[in-house]
């Protein structure tokens, strides 16, 4: 537990520190703010509450923003071999698997800094005119049931496939992938848009709406219908635990696979 710590801080500290996430992160969250259309939360009316209010705004960072963190944890493991610091790291007394660990761990609370920011500072703009302290409660939760799920998926995947692929291709298909995925209109084309496993939060935002109306396509028909099933509090849970799960599959088969290559090689090494 201490190893695993100790490589998550020292992750954080490094992502937190980079200015690449911060500009990527404004960049794109201010051209969503400046390019929101009618459904988006400056045009609610100012009875709304405050559950919708944040829940609007946190989707409406979802959309956009992931892109960045998703190129940014991209090289992570990648960066490792190139620098050749890798035999050093596997020489150390943790196993593999707590160094992927706290990789992720501290790659997702690094990226969560400025979409939490995001809310926060989108709940400032908010409070002046709506006068509601419980939009700060509200920003909360929305991080952790919008925003948070949909990082840790991208991380688990931005950290393990660039070791599968080079880092440029799995950069042109993480865009592409999240274009498809969650945003695509279901029946254009077949996608994952508006299923349980959209990491854009939409079944969760849903949730958060309250008044029976959809936040983009939670529940649309499409391909997988058992993916989509009709938005309520249960389905949204759902979505919350599936996507997290999801984006935890890479990392526990590339930790197996870094477990089973260490047992193989240490009698030679012996």
């Amino acid at each position: 537990m201490t190893a695993l710590l100790a490589v998550a801080r020292y992750e954080f500290r490094m992502q937190a520190r980079k200015r690449s996430l911060w500009i990527s992160a404004v960049l794109l969250g201010g051209a969503l703010v400046v390019l929101q259309g009618e459904r988006g939360p400056h045009h609610l009316p100012l009875d709304t509450p405050a559950r919708e209010v944040v829940g609007t705004w946190a989707l409406l960072f979802s959309i956009l923003m992931p892109l960045a963190y998703g190129m940014l944890l991209a090289d992570r493991l990648v960066r490792d071999r190139k620098l050749r610091v890798e035999p050093l790291l596997e020489s150390l007394p943790h196993a593999p698997a707590t160094r992927l660990a706290g990789k992720f761990l501290g790659g997702v609370a690094a990226c969560g800094l400025p979409g939490l920011a995001a809310l926060l500072i989108a709940v400032a703009t908010e409070l002046p005119k709506r006068h509601d302290p419980a939009l700060i409660g509200w920003a909360l939760v929305a991080f952790a049931v919008v925003t948070l799920p949909g990082i840790a998926m991208v991380a688990g995947f931005a950290l393990v496939c660039p070791t599968l692929v080079s880092v440029p291709l799995f950069r042109v298909l993480f865009v592409g992938y999240w274009f498809w995925g969650n945003m695509l209109a279901p029946g254009l084309l077949p996608s994952l848009t508006g299923t349980l496993l959209t990491p854009i939060g939409d079944y969760a935002a849903t949730w958060l709406l309250g008044n029976g109306a959809t936040a983009l396509f939670a529940g649309t028909p499409g391909i997988l219908p058992f993916l989509r099933p009709d938005p309520t509090a249960a389905t949204a849970a759902a979505s919350v635990a599936v996507i997290v799960l999801f984006g935890l599959i890479p990392l526990a088969v590339a930790a197996f696979l870094a477990h089973r290559n260490a047992r193989q090689t240490w009698p030679a090494k012996a």
